[in-house]
């Protein structure tokens, strides 16, 4: 089988570049677990903002809804003080 230092050193080569495929395709797989990590991560966080985003949304709605209801309330405790103090001016007026 090894007849010449030629056949050990081919054997040899091919080892050597057996080896270095190996360790090139187990670089090749940890990048793509870590690219993979890195994608999953962004996801999470892209849903996060979404959701974040919604919620913003939402609140500024039902705020503004708030304010709306407010403002009539305001305007109509107005009315309301406006008729109680015309109502007793006038009793105070009647003694």
């Amino acid at each position: 089988m090894l007849e010449t230092s030629k056949d050990l050193l081919n054997i040899m080569l091919g080892s050597a570049v057996l080896i270095v495929a190996l360790m090139f395709s187990w670089l090749l797989y940890q990048t793509a677990r870590t690219i993979k990590g890195l994608n999953d991560t962004m996801q999470v966080v892209q849903d996060l903002v979404k959701n974040i985003d919604e919620g913003v949304k939402n609140f500024k709605s039902k705020a503004g809804n708030v304010a709306a209801f407010f403002t009539v309330i305001l305007k109509s405790a107005q009315t309301i003080l406006a008729a109680i103090n015309k109502k007793t001016s006038s009793t105070k007026k009647q003694k």
